[in-house]
């Protein structure tokens, strides 16, 4: 029993000691917006982070052309891209590596919930204003 003690002791230790220099560089690639000094994140502090990072201000550009605009090529390519920022967002956090668990761990990042939902609700209101405009344009037309 004390044998099997330590032994777990000692693995945990190693473990501990050998992935904090890995876990300290994760953060800066993962989430460079985000400061150790602030703490974990939190899920509206993870959504603001998304937003102003290049991939988010990207979505939102998109997002405000294509409700604006209302044209179907942007409506497609912008939800094509909200449903693959939310595939790969799903699939990072069920099928989580080491650098995910480092991360997460740091505090850096935290289930995304919050902005899965988000891009969903775009999405639906992409289409929303986008079907609505088509609609309207075939009912012109007879």
């Amino acid at each position: 029993m004390e044998l099997e003690l330590l032994k777990r002791s000692w693995a945990t230790a190693g473990g501990v000691i050998a992935s904090t220099p890995a876990a300290a560089e994760v953060c800066d690639k993962v989430r460079p917006g985000w400061n150790p000094a602030d703490g974990p994140i939190n899920q509206f502090e993870d959504l603001t982070l998304f937003f102003i990072e290049p991939l988010g201000l990207i979505v939102l550009v998109l997002t405000v052309a294509a409700v604006l605009l209302r044209k179907t090529w942007i409506a497609s390519i912008t939800v094509t891209l909200l449903f693959a920022i939310m595939v790969l967002n799903i699939s990072t956090w069920i099928e989580a590596d080491d650098v995910t668990n480092s991360a997460n761990s740091e505090g850096c990042i935290t289930a995304p919930i919050l902005t899965t939902t988000t891009l969903i609700a775009i999405s639906a209101i992409i289409l929303t204003t986008t079907c609505r405009s088509s609609l309207r344009r075939l009912k012109s037309h007879d």
